[in-house]
């Protein structure tokens, strides 16, 4: 019976992947713009590093696994941005290592701090398939028992991003070209968000994200969560489909709970857990767990940040 519930994911997955190969999901996406919109880089105005690692699904063998690296920066009196990035994501037999670098412009607006960015991603994705290592209590493809690829995928990406000091707002397409080898297709996200004072000790920060691609149905995160005198935050998320708030099993989401600590004025440390619902996964396994941490690099001749940024 196990054995024939991995058969039917891997099938299913495989299944989507002919329309639509998604790309990897974090639910501290408010924190990880830089990974679907290169005009995010440097407009923190500090040296940030932040490193992402998301267990999706626990318990249920051949998982999603993913791993990131990220550095930005600002350049030349905050102007421009420079950043990279590295995630390593993994799906049973799908591997996948991939490596972008970022750049941006940033316009400014008006004197009240808002500003209009503008960014390019390059880079590529080195991709790895093995299906024999797939355990089936019926052979049914002699594919799956040889069927070995690996292949370097080239990528670029744009994006635009306008930040002022209480929201923001983005469009982005990280990954413009269209792989036959793995049925990856181009990615359309719209992020949003913003931060509001309820009193001198207690903050609400709503965010959202939008993804949209062809043959699959438009995904949309909703977040919220309190942040208690600048040092620890708490709050929930929900995914869900646009035009369905309830999931099914066509069309199934999650709900999940968030929370952090910024630990010093440089570091921040955050954890969630999501739940999958609706659809036909949820029955096994025990939900997903994510870890985030990030290093803020303060310009003390700057002094740049007074309290912690939140976008």
């Amino acid at each position: 019976m196990v054995k024939k519930i991995i058969f039917f994911f891997y099938s299913f997955f495989l299944s989507v992947g002919l329309f639509a190969q998604q790309d990897a999901m974090f639910s501290h996406y408010m924190f990880n713009l830089q990974s679907v919109n290169p005009a995010y880089v440097g407009s923190r105005e500090v040296l940030s590093v932040m490193t992402v690692h998301r267990s999706q699904w626990l318990g249920f063998k051949g998982a999603p696994t993913s791993q990131t690296l990220s550095l930005n920066m600002p350049l030349f009196g905050d102007q421009i941005g420079y950043g990279f990035s590295i995630m390593n994501d993994k799906i049973g037999p799908i591997r996948s290592f991939s490596f972008n670098v970022d750049m941006s412009y940033h316009l400014k607006v008006n004197a009240a701090g808002h500003k209009l960015s503008f960014g390019l991603k390059g880079g590529g994705n080195r991709f790895r398939s093995d299906f024999s290592v797939l355990s089936l209590d019926d052979p049914i493809d002699d594919a799956f028992d040889t069927d070995i690829r690996k292949r370097f995928l080239a990528n670029f990406g744009v994006g635009f991003y306008y930040n002022a000091p209480g929201w923001y707002a983005g469009l982005s397409i990280p990954h413009m070209l269209n792989h036959e080898f793995n049925s990856s297709q181009r990615h359309y996200f719209l992020i949003g968000g913003a931060l509001f004072d309820l009193s001198d000790d207690i903050k609400i920060r709503p965010s959202s994200y939008i993804k949209m691609t062809q043959g699959a149905p438009v995904n949309m995160d909703l977040s919220t969560y309190a942040i208690f005198r600048d040092t620890f935050w708490a709050g929930i998320m929900a995914r869900t489909v646009i035009g369905r708030i309830v999931p099914t099993e066509s069309k199934g989401g999650g709900v999940g709970i968030m929370a952090g600590f910024n630990i010093t004025e440089e570091i921040t440390a955050g954890y969630s857990f999501d739940y999958s619902v609706g659809n036909n996964t949820f029955k096994y396994n025990g939900g997903s767990h994510e870890l985030l941490i990030r290093y803020d690099f303060i310009y003390k001749k700057k002094d740049v940040v007074k309290s912690p940024r939140y976008f």
